[in-house]
């Protein structure tokens, strides 16, 4: 008599059946659990890729902002060194204050 194939070839067949089934149902709950995390996983990348977009355009805001205040900074600081003296007592003292200040210095 030869070898069996498998682990179910002396399994009277009224039990194959039912273990068969047995294991297309646990698969099938495996296969919902899988469904359920994967639904969930591309829930969270729509939500990061909403807040990644939000986080660059606030981004982009406060850059723009920078931009316009040292655009207005700079406005000032000539308008200070033609018609005025700094504190220190001279406008090129304060200009360099000014680009000290835009550098992160202090001067």
């Amino acid at each position: 008599m030869s070898e069996p194939n498998t682990e179910w070839d002396n399994v009277p067949a009224s039990r194959v059946l039912p273990a068969w089934r047995e294991q297309v149902r646990k698969l099938s709950l495996e296969i919902n659990e899988l469904w359920d995390k994967n639904q969930t996983l591309k829930s969270e990348v729509e939500r990061l890729t909403l807040l990644q977009s939000e986080t660059l355009s606030e981004r982009n805001k406060a850059e723009a902002k920078v931009e316009t205040l040292t655009k207005a900074g700079d406005a000032l600081e000539n308008w200070i060194a033609w018609e005025c003296e700094s504190p220190s007592g001279t406008a090129e003292g304060l200009r360099d204050d000014w680009n000290a200040a835009k550098e992160g210095k202090q001067s």
